[in-house]
């Protein structure tokens, strides 16, 4: 019997699912690292004052949405590898201004295409411990593929803000490791030819800091 044609379709979840398994590992690894630390590095006073360098690594997934008369439509999300780098200030343990870079890769088939964003940021850690919320504004650029046309829509300087949240722990008074969530937007201004279009990005990344 003649052999059947792969299915392009479950290639693709298959792509997908392997994605995941891995970002599953990743995390598990990071926590068994975490429980592992020494007890007393909890214990260790916090020294974020000064300048700080950070970079960050994972995965993500980007949709594009359009409004037509009142009604939004998101097409399904694309996936792909993510990374950051921030150079910042912080004036306290609480509180933090940074410049970053962020992007993100995707490669579909022959298709490949990505996004990227340079941010300011403002990062908060309520009590000075490891838990922190981000907000940030800035513009970005790039390409994001159209499902519903297959093809894509490539922009630039569009205007983008960022919202974030995560954790970070001690591996010292000047490094922490941490695991963080971010969704970012991108206002692509009519760049797809339809009246408001925009691209939502969404990623989980382990993220490391050097407080200088």
């Amino acid at each position: 019997m003649p052999a059947r044609p792969a299915d392009p379709e479950g290639i693709k979840a298959m792509k997908h699912q392997v994605l995941i398994q891995k970002a599953l590992v990743a995390c598990a690894l990071i926590a068994t690292v975490m429980t592992a630390l020494p007890v007393h590095a909890g214990s260790l006073d916090r020294d974020r004052k000064g300048l700080f360098l950070g970079l960050n690594a994972g995965l993500g997934g980007a949709s594009f949405k359009s409004k037509f008369a009142n009604i939004t439509t998101t097409e399904e999300s694309s996936k792909g590898a993510m990374g950051a780098l921030r150079f910042g200030y912080a004036f306290s343990n609480s509180f933090a201004l940074s410049l970053e870079g962020y992007g993100i890769g995707f490669q579909e088939g022959d298709q490949d295409w990505g996004l990227g964003a340079g941010l300011l940021t403002v990062t908060w850690w309520p009590d000075g411990s490891g838990f922190f919320l981000r907000l940030g504004f800035g513009g970005g650029g790039g390409d994001i593929l159209r499902r519903s046309t297959g093809k894509l829509v490539h922009f630039e300087d569009a205007g983008a803000a960022r919202v974030g949240l995560g954790y970070e722990w001690q591996l010292g008074r000047k490094f922490a490791l941490g695991l963080t969530a971010d969704g970012i937007g991108f206002d692509l201004e009519g760049a797809s030819g339809l009246e408001d279009d925009f691209v939502g990005l969404g990623t989980f990344s382990i993220q490391f800091n050097w407080y200088l």
